[in-house]
């Protein structure tokens, strides 16, 4: 009789393993999971970045021929007000 509560305890603690085991695997399978999402976000991320960056030089170059063009109007401006300002004088 001994023998048989020896394996009934032994038994219960094999039990007790293999839902551990399976626990386990589960939280095995999650963290994957999780490893391939935040990767994948990574991925998103880094993209975004690089259009962000992308955008920020077309911007930069943008700015740059905005303001040669509005020194060029003023430019204009100027010689028309000067050559109607010549016409009226006399």
């Amino acid at each position: 009789m001994e023998a048989n509560a020896r394996f009934d305890r032994l038994e219960a603690k094999i039990d007790k393993l293999s839902d551990a085991m399976v626990k386990l695997v589960a939280i095995d399978t999650k963290i994957d999971g999780l490893i391939s999402h935040n990767n994948t976000q990574d991925n998103r991320l880094n993209k975004h970045s690089e259009e962000i960056d992308q955008h920020s030089v077309k911007l930069a170059v943008v700015s740059r021929s905005s303001g040669a063009n509005e020194w060029f109007v003023r430019l204009l401006i100027a010689a028309l007000v000067s050559g109607v300002a010549y016409m009226l004088r006399g």
